[in-house]
């Protein structure tokens, strides 16, 4: 049977919000866009960066990359974590993405990103993944992932160029964070052997919501410089 276009049961399913965005895409959206989805149809994908961030819905990968289709493949959860390889408990898809990135895709760069005001890193803070009732939450036991940040804010907390360790400790953490997990990445043995091989590079970058600006991880592992316009990185 031909479709009509509109579905009234499938209407009373979805939030009519949500359902509006698909509408105003295949409307206005996807005429540019059917082309290039096209060609990577054809093609298949072959991005350059894995990009592992927060679930958060206020982060957006593609706006704060301006990356379009098949530029970024993209990894997200709850806090932007990276479990250590091999440890007992290790959820596998986070891992498996990194494989798939590295082996399959060939991918030149790997981006950790995280945020201010994170709910995840606020979790961690109340102590969430210490509660042990039932054996915890799939909640709980995911942010055990996120407990080396949590100790080395106490003694190597990341900052701010130019500042000292913020006085906020959400911030402290959130920005720790980033760098734990950068640290957790490098350990994949995909990821150790790229970066040594020189056809891999591994970026941690924290993204600010409220003063819409990024900064990028130094290779110290410990202080973030704001990521700049090209014009003015060069004045």
């Amino acid at each position: 049977m031909q479709s009509t276009g509109t579905d009234p049961q499938h209407d009373d399913l979805t939030d009519e919000h949500f359902l509006g965005g698909v509408r105003e895409f295949q409307q206005h959206t996807a005429p540019g866009l059917q082309p290039e989805l096209a060609r990577l149809a054809r093609e298949g994908q072959s991005p350059s960066q894995l990009f592992i961030t927060c679930a958060d819905s206020r982060l957006v990968p593609n706006v704060i990359t301006s990356s379009g289709p098949g530029e970024l493949f993209t990894v997200r959860n709850i806090g932007n974590l990276v479990a250590v390889p091999d440890v007992r408990g290790t959820d596998e898809s986070v891992a498996a993405a990194i494989e798939y990135a590295v082996e399959i895709l060939q991918v030149r760069t790997i981006t950790v990103c995280g945020h201010s005001g994170c709910g995840a890193m606020q979790s961690l803070l109340r102590g969430a993944h210490r509660r042990q009732g039932l054996a915890g939450t799939p909640l709980t036991r995911w942010l055990r992932h996120g407990q080396d940040s949590l100790q080395r804010v106490r003694h190597a907390p990341a900052r701010l160029r130019g500042a000292p360790p913020s006085a906020d400790p959400l911030e402290r953490l959130c920005l720790t964070n980033v760098a734990q997990q950068v640290d957790n990445l490098s350990a994949h043995p995909s990821v150790r052997r790229g970066v040594e091989a020189g056809t891999l590079r591994v970026a941690g970058l924290y993204f600010d919501f409220a003063t819409a600006q990024a900064y990028l991880l130094a290779g110290n592992g410990r202080t973030f410089s704001p990521v700049r316009p090209r014009l003015e990185s060069a004045a």
